[in-house]
């Protein structure tokens, strides 16, 4: 070996050591060993739009583009600066499955049959990775504006063989100790003697929760002054506003319980945390085959995870955000199609423009809260007047018109309300925007992934491989 002239053997050694020790008090301080590789997040984001396929994100994509000349961030932040992935959805018994099984495959990388959560197919109980997150000291939290004891939030922190078992998830919520959950769901929580409870007991889960240490709170004022370690917010009896339909001054939106579980999941906090975020009216309203509902159902999820965005800009190398559904509803898409006998439902037009977004972009109200102004018996001049307050520049068909005032849908019809499905056929026949089912589809759905782990969501995977990559991620393990 040369020698360099004037550096002796023992001047190199020592330089060696001396770097040695600075390189492990480095990894000691980050909490690595020298074999452990990267350190995993610090703080974990999973936000699930339930029944949001890629059509329902590209029709959202178009329309902000059309109406409001803005982009998306998950298409242009998360999705342009991170990991892009498909997933499949089958069920254990289903090609096309459920949010509760779907929720287990995402929350603890096992097949599970139609309705069941947190229970793998072979009957055995996993650990979810919320669980696997609370036992590593990291907070935990759970916000949805469905009720949030629904399936997709339930599957992260419960097991039960029944997704209607409500009473058993709330139960489990309180074992586990969930740090925050945010979201509608009243009737599971109030004694069956109090008016809207739909309980079977006497038990006051509020007040068994307020007993635990929890913060409660009932509005959006309540809300945003709330303190304290543990947070658990109930804003609505059952699910919460479509966003098109919310009374902003006392119900908050998603984006709002977001920005609330941030501060208090941070506050304090030296470990970390993991907060999973759903949008279910995505889901509720393509069962309603509602374009509308669902398109600002999609921007305010877009809003929230815009919230996680600005989070990870802070912590670029402690965040990781990960965006998917659990399933495609409704088979939604804008369609190029001939018609060989046009009729009066549908006019020779055979594609659709960006004048049709700014023709749902008119639509003030969902179809739910259209159904509910119609009311059980609505007369043809009730139908009318809804049209010229609502609907204006839509023309309602004769034969829509008489299902709706008949209330008769088809044998085997994919819907069930005929209000509803009328005006929804009304909008789709107006619009272009049709759907092809009231239900859920087998259609993958994409994952979109930023942040340090990101990369293991890459590619084509089923839905258990979400699971397992999350866990994977908590256990220390990086690279696929």
């Amino acid at each position: 070996m040369k020698r360099h002239p004037g550096i002796s053997i023992v001047a190199l050694a020592t330089i060696a050591l001396v770097l040695a020790a600075q390189w492990l008090c480095t990894l000691a301080a980050a909490g690595q060993s020298p074999s452990s590789g990267p350190p995993g997040p610090k703080y974990i984001f999973i936000f699930l739009a339930d029944g949001a396929g890629i059509p329902h994100m590209e029709i959202t994509r178009k329309y902000n583009r059309v109406v409001y000349n803005e982009g998306l961030v998950i298409t242009d932040k998360i999705m342009k600066q991170g990991a892009l992935g498909l997933l499949t959805v089958d069920a254990a018994d289903s090609l096309s499955t459920d949010s509760a099984a779907a929720a287990t495959a995402l929350a603890s990388g096992c097949k599970a049959k139609v309705g069941a959560l947190g229970i793998c197919d072979d009957g055995t109980i996993p650990k979810t990775a919320l669980e696997m997150a609370k036992e590593k000291g990291m907070r935990i939290g759970l916000v949805t504006n469905s009720t949030i004891y629904d399936a997709s939030p339930a599957a992260f922190a419960g097991h039960v063989s029944n997704r209607r078992y409500f009473n058993l998830i709330i139960d489990q919520y309180l074992r586990l100790g969930v740090d925050l959950l945010l979201g509608g769901g009243r009737d599971q929580f109030l004694p069956q003697k109090q008016p809207g409870s739909t309980r079977k007991d006497d038990n006051d889960m509020i007040a068994a929760f307020i007993r635990q240490g929890y913060t409660y709170a009932s509005d959006k004022l309540e809300l945003s002054r709330a303190k304290g370690s543990k947070l658990f917010g109930l804003f609505s009896l059952q699910e919460m506003s479509f966003e098109l339909d919310r009374d902003k001054d006392k119900e908050p939106s998603l984006t709002e319980m977001t920005q609330a579980a941030i501060r208090f999941l941070e506050e304090g906090n030296q470990r970390g945390f993991m907060l999973f975020i759903e949008n279910e009216n995505t889901d509720t309203a393509s069962h309603l085959i509602d374009v509308a509902s669902v398109i600002h159902a999609y921007r305010e999820f877009d809003r929230a995870v815009g919230m996680a965005y600005e989070f990870y800009r802070k912590h670029p190398r402690e965040t990781l955000i990960l965006v998917t559904s659990d399933h495609e509803t409704g088979g939604l898409g804008f369609t190029l199609s001939a018609l060989a006998e046009p009729t009066d439902r549908n006019a020779a037009r055979l594609t659709a423009t960006e004048q049709d977004l700014k023709k749902i972009a008119s639509i003030r109200i969902s179809l739910r809260k259209a159904g509910e102004i119609l009311g059980p018996n609505p007369t043809s001049e009730a139908v009318d007047q809804l049209m010229r307050e609502y609907f204006k520049g839509f023309t309602l068909a004769a034969d829509l018109k008489k299902m709706l005032l008949n209330r008769q849908i088809p044998s085997r019809s994919i819907f069930t309300d005929p209000v509803i499905a009328a005006l929804g056929l009304m909008v789709a026949n107006n619009t272009q925007a049709y759907w092809s089912t009231g239900g859920h589809t087998n259609h993958p759905v994409f994952v979109a992934a930023l942040g340090p782990g990101a990369e293991k969501f890459k590619g084509y995977q089923d839905n258990t491989d979400f699971g397992k990559n999350l866990k994977a991620i908590l256990e220390g393990k990086r690279s696929r």
